[in-house]
């Protein structure tokens, strides 16, 4: 009976798996950890005893592959939607700028509430609007070798409304300067979100740790279906005849047969992986120059919240750019409050210590929220993704490679392959469908 190996235990490799498994296919799993979710995963820290993830995600409502993974693990319950898109921000000082949308259709909606951002005096505002009415037309046209900043300036954006809206909305969801990414994936995400219908720019946080959300409901999917799971087992090399693949052979020396292999590991173990004669061909040659950008998280328990009213702030003219109130989140209320700190395109904080990070912290708390004196830090644990996605930067979209691959029978997933989406969790499910999609096909073909 045929096969497919899929490599890799992240949201690609879940979704990819659980979707050959509900199509009836024979399908072995590999995760180098015990325990699964790549970059989307969650622990136990020892020194709090509490569950923390790797880093902060939001969901948008237009992730429309995410959505169905979840229904398809029964996991649809675990993330909490605004109703309308809200995205409230803190100034020095703690002034607020809030956008609220109101219950309009797209994108309707979205120029309203730029219309009646509270914070933003009224040439912001008409700055912003000028946009909102050439983003059709630009979603059309989008040109990667363009940045977000050239992008910017070309619109007339004032330096107040890229401060307040534009600037966070790039750093969050791009993971990368505006001073280099690239404006066409700015774009796709703006046409996915705004230009649709107004559920699609609604923000979802996890109601529950990452790991809870996605990999034991995926697990137990897969296992209930009869997929081989081999966890905590790393492949060493593909294996390759007459340029197809033939299956992987294991760190522990074993070799596993298969008629179709699905990678979803990074572009750097990708590469570990595929034999050495394979890194010379143009398609294997662009994925090593894909460059990485940091992200760095940090879990903070306080003896008190600095702010209630919302379950995340974004601070504006800060390196950290948003805050969540992870205790309201998830239904904790009163007491001491579990914050998390996100740092986009961290490479200048990856490599700062846990002493100057918490000072950091310190530092900002008190411009954001001065009136929140004489807290106390109870915990503090930094978690630094150093390759959390790959560099957005402008005019690198071309070298991210299509799902099927060169080699017949290889086909290759992940949030940084070639989606028309930037790397987030939406792009490394979309990857993960499509690869089991092709995969499914080929059978068929063969």
């Amino acid at each position: 009976m045929s096969r497919t190996i899929v490599i890799g235990g992240g949201l690609a490799g879940l979704a990819a798996a659980v979707r050959l498994a509900e199509g009836g296919e024979q399908v072995t799993l590999i995760e180098a950890t015990r325990a699964g979710g790549g970059r989307a995963r969650s622990f136990v820290d020892g020194a709090s005893g509490r569950e923390y993830d790797n880093g902060q995600h939001l969901m948008m409502g237009c992730y429309r592959e995410t959505l169905a993974f979840l229904r398809a693990i029964g996991s649809e319950d675990g993330i909490y939607f605004q109703r309308n898109l809200q995205v409230d921000m803190a100034r020095p000082g703690g002034e607020r700028i809030a956008l609220k949308c109101p219950p309009l259709p797209a994108p309707l909606h979205l120029a309203t509430g730029l219309l009646t951002m509270r914070g933003v005096g009224p040439l912001h505002k008409a700055a912003a609007l000028r946009a909102g009415l050439l983003l059709a037309g630009e979603v059309k046209r989008p040109d990667d070798n363009e940045t977000c900043d050239a992008w910017l300036r070309r619109l007339g954006q004032t330096a107040g409304i890229r401060h307040v809206f534009w600037e966070p909305l790039i750093w969050g969801v791009l993971n990368d300067d505006p001073l280099v990414a690239s404006a066409a994936m700015l774009m796709a995400v703006l046409e996915r979100a705004f230009m649709s219908t107004r559920d699609a720019s609604r923000l979802g946080v996890p109601r529950v740790p990452l790991s809870r959300l996605y990999v034991d409901q995926a697990l137990s999917t897969l296992r209930q279906r009869g997929a081989e799971l081999h966890l905590g087992a790393s492949v060493r090399s593909l294996t390759l005849r007459d340029g197809a693949v033939t299956g992987v052979v294991l760190r522990s020396g074993e070799e596993l047969e298969a008629d179709r292999v699905i990678t979803t590991v990074p572009p750097h173990a990708f590469l570990d992986v595929l034999p050495e004669k394979w890194h010379s061909h143009p398609v294997f040659a662009d994925i090593g120059r894909l460059q990485s950008s940091p992200i760095v998280n940090f879990w903070v328990v306080v003896d008190r919240a600095p702010f209630t009213d919302v379950p995340f702030l974004g601070l504006v003219n800060s390196p950290i750019h948003w805050l969540f109130n992870r205790s309201m989140i998830e239904g904790e209320s009163g007491g001491e409050a579990l914050l998390n700190c996100t740092i986009s395109a961290a490479r200048g904080a990856v490599a700062d210590s846990v002493e100057s990070l918490a000072d950091l912290f310190r530092g900002e708390m008190a411009r954001f929220f001065p009136s929140w004196r004489g807290y106390e830090i109870r915990h503090f644990k930094v978690i630094k993704e150093k390759r959390a996605t790959i560099s957005h930067a402008a005019g690198t979209y071309n070298w991210r490679p299509e799902t099927v691959s060169p080699i017949r029978g290889l086909f290759m997933a992940g949030d940084w392959v070639r989606t028309g989406l930037p790397a987030t969790i939406e792009s490394a499910v979309q990857s993960g469908h499509e690869a089991a999609a092709a995969a499914i096909e080929a059978r068929s073909a063969s």
